[in-house]
């Protein structure tokens, strides 16, 4: 397990045993208070009876019936009704513990449960039934012990007298020891069960979370040592499941990146082998002309011409590598503006018709609409331009090359198709004669490096744009130039 992992998995942790904790202990606090507030009175139906019963008795039959009708009355079987005066004496000397006369004189004008009834002797008595305990014993039995005091006010219940320790009935059975009942208590009230089972569940729930998030991480870090070892091949998104988040969306985005770093690193490797092919090639002409002058003094201008057409190719070899170079990269920022079409294709016409005329060649710019492109002129100008020398270069002597241009008003597209009349390239060939340094096998001897058609892609991508060629039939050639043109 990473450090990730546990970072996680002790932040959600904690999170939720604090959630539980919170609702935990607010339950047990409310339980507490309700055990506080409802245990000291009985409220049931059989104690309302009874409290009703003597509460009619001492209202109209007095309190002698009232005596009467208490003594009579079964202590274990029945409720009792606890009948106490102004001065904090029960009706029948039992004794009353201070905190539940407190009570119910804090609940007489709360409850039903405690009553207030002036009698017949001119005294006024509250009435209310003690709540029992679980054992059934009455729970003002419990730890009641304590000084001796004045007789309390009903309506100051601050300091209760306590009676003579003899005042107890011999027939109750004694009071349980006070820490015992707290215990009992508080594993009663206490919520042990929801709080253990919220740590369990917080546990499980925080381990399998800081795994959901951890696994794929783990395997994003092997992945990222893998490729820096210089596998490429590597790929994560198979390990990321059927997962819908952003961590399949990264391990998505790492197999792409990995899989252009290596088509990047084996064009490199390409182009490396290429540009060592071609230059050798020329260098070697160079030396076997030098070789040539020396030997033949009387063919030095031959040799010298040699020489100086060889320099050019390199020249003009190490110059399209160069802007290739910076194009593949980035490096090469586009400065787009405003571009007439019409006279773009215009001056190209026009150029390659110059070059020619010696084999006859006609360049034709077929009728079209004007539009207006946002580009870099210089760029557009060299992409096209490659395209219709390529063309040239191709096409038969006598033939034709036109320069069409059609559009697509819906989604603002031009489309610039330039058509020769050779023999064209073999199907296999149509995706990858944009590739540098490939030469299609034509059949014709070209002096040409395989740059144009890949920097004419370039350059066409850079503006928005799409490059693609096809074959036509009977014979001839075509490639086509989308871009998007400006209202």
């Amino acid at each position: 397990m990473g450090r990730l992992y546990w970072k996680f998995f002790f932040f959600f942790l904690f999170a939720q045993l604090t959630s539980v904790f919170g609702v935990g202990l607010a339950v047990w606090a409310h339980n507490r208070s309700q055990e506080n507030s409802q245990s000291l009175i009985e409220a049931s139906p059989p104690a309302m009876s009874v409290l009703v019963a003597v509460s009619a008795t001492l209202e109209h039959g007095g309190v002698e019936a009232t005596r009467k009708m208490l003594e009579g009355w079964p202590q274990r079987r029945m409720p009792q009704v606890f009948v106490v005066n102004e001065a904090g004496e029960d009706l029948l000397q039992r004794r009353v513990a201070p905190e539940l006369l407190q009570h119910a004189i804090s609940e007489l004008d709360k409850d039903e449960a405690v009553r207030s009834i002036h009698a017949n002797d001119g005294h006024q008595y509250l009435l209310f039934v003690p709540a029992r305990t679980r054992g059934g014993q009455p729970s003002f039995n419990d730890g009641m012990e304590g000084p001796q005091g004045p007789p309390p006010d009903m309506h100051d219940p601050s300091g209760m007298r306590q009676p003579p320790p003899g005042e107890l009935s011999d027939d109750r059975p004694p009071p349980p020891p006070q820490n015992s009942g707290m215990r009992s208590r508080f594993w009663r009230v206490f919520p042990l069960v929801p709080l253990s089972a919220g740590v369990i569940a917080s546990l499980v729930f925080a381990a399998l979370l800081a795994w959901y998030f951890s696994k794929p991480i783990r395997s994003l870090r092997q992945a990222f040592i893998t490729a820096t070892d210089g596998d490429l091949e590597v790929r994560v998104a198979g390990t990321m499941g059927h997962r819908r988040d952003e961590l399949s969306d990264l391990g998505r985005d790492f197999d792409t990146m990995a899989s252009r770093l290596g088509a990047l690193l084996q064009g490199q490797s390409r182009l490396l082998h290429h540009v060592s092919h071609e230059l050798r090639s020329p260098l070697a002409r160079m030396q076997m002309a030098i070789g040539l002058a020396r030997q033949s003094p009387e063919k030095v201008s031959s040799s010298l011409e040699r020489i100086e057409r060889e320099s050019m190719r390199m020249d003009k070899l190490v110059g399209e590598l160069l802007a290739f170079s910076r194009l593949e990269s980035g490096v090469t920022n586009i400065h787009k503006e405003r571009l007439e079409l019409s006279d773009l294709l215009f001056t190209l016409a026009e150029d390659a018709q110059f070059e020619a005329k010696d084999r006859k060649i006609e360049v034709r710019l077929l009728p079209h609409d004007d539009f207006v492109l946002e580009a870099q002129p210089d760029l557009l100008h060299r992409a096209l331009e490659n395209i219709i020398r390529n063309a040239l270069k191709y096409g038969p002597d006598g033939s034709d090359v036109d320069i069409d241009v059609t559009s697509d008003p819906d989604a603002h597209l031009v489309f610039i198709r330039i058509r020769d009349q050779g023999m064209g390239v073999a199907p296999h060939e149509l995706e990858t004669i944009f590739q540098p340094f490939y030469r299609a096998n034509s059949g014709l001897g070209s002096d040409g490096h395989g740059i144009g058609l890949a920097l004419a892609k370039q350059v066409v991508e850079m503006h928005g744009g799409k490059i693609s060629a096809r074959n036509i039939s009977p014979v001839g050639f075509e490639i086509s130039v989308q871009l998007p043109y400006l209202d």
